[in-house]
């Protein structure tokens, strides 16, 4: 009897162990993590708040690439708030400057969407969001994107897959 409570307890013992040790992978040192998110994926954002007539930004821009001018699709998420008095228009525009897309936000409302983007390389492997119009354009915001591991910033974007525009492209 004292044989099978001392197997049961090794056994005990050693699963937990096993579990523990599951747990501990992909922490770094002092146990903070250092892998990327469930399923390898990264995301970044950036904020904008158009309604500042003294530090100016019409809205932001994500982007990505695998590097080579090789593509990698990514989604992006954008949140949308109209402060001002009239409607206004949020523009999409494509890394090719043709595509576009544009929604009508009226006054004192918010607006949301998420897309697809990255299929193809100089069409639209970076995207700019951001308010027509002269500054301050009144939309203030935020935009996301979540992008593969492998996924690297956009050159067109800079160090970081999203950043806050502050002159509004053309």
């Amino acid at each position: 009897m004292k044989f099978k409570i001392a197997f049961f307890t090794f056994l005990l013992v050693a699963a937990l162990a096993a579990n523990a040790s599951a747990a501990d992978k992909g922490k770094g040192p002092g146990g903070n993590k250092g892998a990327p998110a469930a399923g390898g994926g990264r995301t970044d954002f950036a904020l904008f708040d158009g309604t500042n007539p003294t530090e100016v930004e019409f809205g932001a821009q994500c982007g990505a690439t695998l590097g080579g001018g090789q593509a990698v699709q990514f989604t992006y998420y954008v949140t949308v708030s109209n402060w001002s008095t009239e409607t206004k228009v949020l523009r999409v525009l494509y890394a090719d400057g043709e595509e576009m897309a544009r929604y009508q936000i009226p006054a004192g409302t918010s607006f949301a969407f998420t897309q697809a983007a990255g299929g193809t390389a100089g069409v639209d492997d970076f995207v700019r969001i951001f308010g027509e119009g002269a500054a301050p354009v009144g939309l203030a915001g935020s935009v996301s994107v979540s992008v593969p591991a492998a996924a690297k910033p956009h050159p067109s974007v800079g160090t970081s897959f999203c950043t806050t525009l502050t002159t509004q492209p053309q």
